[in-house]
């Protein structure tokens, strides 16, 4: 079955738990033991989980928008800022009242990720509600598929052995998996497009010329540790208990976090990309991003969750449409605009800009999904989650 996103309100359904009897136990009790009740077996909660990188760990989640200022709240974008003045053009700053204790080792999973907008999930023909402390995060920036499969990482065990966990002390109805972005080194991409743009040394240096013929066979052999990491987690599932029935697996594509060339409202001849937008793209490599490597990296997802089979696909492609950073019709925060008073999401940017000539948060939230960037493609999820479309395709309103 395959769906599109459409707004509706969540389907509420009370999930009942089955009560054990325990006759052995009081079948071999002493007579007197016989007028005593035996006492139930307690069901695990229904769960959701989400593994894998910083796209989905919540990176970015500090910030709702873009404020291009040094000082306060930035124009009302800043959610780690806290103890303001009246105007809050001052103001004290802590990342952990947005990314918890994961601000430490920088897994970052932000209060608003992708998966704390998953109320409910369709499974078997029978909906569960998931309360928010069953909505479970062990996804990490800047983790590969081996970080998942076998590798410790900022201080954590690999992701599977802490799905194990989780799947034994929990009913997992859900997992979300956002992983390949880093075995292709999507960051040293970006890094490579901003460079050609930015540097006099780099002038005529176009990333996609560069790399363009390189990331086919990235891709090819992304998608071979995709599929394992897909069939670790079945494995992990079956060794727990658990029918493939039980549940669901969705794997998600990435989101474009810039536009094509052609929707950028900076032009192309102006440093203004650079020092306001924070967008140091060239054209050709902002269309070659936008319709070349994010749709083969989604196809690439596509294929592995075939082949694998029974693997849902979320595609957020055009997650962030028309509210990309630099993109007509949206703008960044103002004067004016506070954590009161926050620019509206609908004229706001969905996506992290490039911080640059300035300090605010870290360079590593650079292009990726913001506060409400993850609030639209947590709500995709969630349109998903209450359907039973295996795949469900996520367009933004624009």
């Amino acid at each position: 079955m395959t769906g599109v996103r459409m707004r509706r309100l969540p389907t509420l359904a009370w999930a009942t738990g089955a009560v054990a009897a325990l006759l052995g136990a009081l079948l071999a009790a002493p007579s007197a033991a016989l007028g005593e009740e035996a006492a139930p077996a307690r069901a695990k909660e229904p769960a959701v989980i989400s593994l894998g990188d910083s796209f989905i760990s919540g990176e970015a989640g500090r910030w709702q928008g873009n404020g291009n200022t040094l000082w306060g709240s930035r124009y009302g974008t800043d959610l780690a800022a806290y103890n303001c003045d009246s105007w809050e053009i001052s103001c004290s700053y802590d990342p952990a009242r947005v990314y918890g204790s994961s601000y430490a080792n920088e897994c970052n999973r932000s209060v608003g990720a992708e998966i704390h907008h998953l109320s409910a999930v369709r499974v078997g023909g029978r909906t569960y509600d998931i309360d928010e402390d069953d909505r479970i995060n062990i996804a990490c920036s800047g983790a590969t598929t081996d970080d998942i499969l076998n590798t410790s990482f900022k201080g954590e065990r690999p992701q599977i052995e802490q799905l194990a966990d989780h799947a034994a002390a929990k009913d997992i109805k859900l997992i979300v998996l956002s992983i390949g972005g880093n075995d292709i080194g999507f960051g040293k991409v970006i890094a490579n497009c901003v460079e050609g743009f930015s540097l006099p040394s780099y002038a005529g240096w176009h990333c996609n010329k560069s790399l363009g013929p390189v990331m086919p066979g990235r891709i090819d052999a992304m998608r071979t540790k995709v599929e394992e990491v897909l069939h670790a987690i079945r494995g992990t599932m079956s060794d727990a208990g658990y029918r493939d029935a039980d549940y669901r697996l969705v794997l998600q594509t990435y989101p474009s976090p810039i536009p094509r060339g052609a929707d950028n409202r900076y032009p192309e001849t102006s440093y203004a990309r650079l020092n306001a937008g924070g967008c140091p793209f060239y054209n050709d490599d902002s269309d070659w991003a936008r319709d070349t490597l994010v749709p083969a990296i989604a196809e690439s997802h596509e294929r592995a969750a075939a082949n694998v089979g029974g693997v849902g696909l979320l595609d957020l492609q055009d997650a962030l449409d028309g509210h990309e950073v630099c993109a007509k019709g949206v703008q960044q925060s103002v004067s004016g605009n506070t954590l009161a008073n926050p620019l509206p999401k609908a004229e706001s940017e969905w996506a992290r800009f490039i911080v640059s000539g300035f300090t605010q948060g870290e360079r590593q939230e650079s292009m990726h999904p913001n506060f409400y960037g993850q609030q639209e493609m947590g709500g995709c999820l969630n349109d998903m989650a209450g359907t039973a479309a295996d795949t469900f395709a996520c367009n933004s309103p624009v």
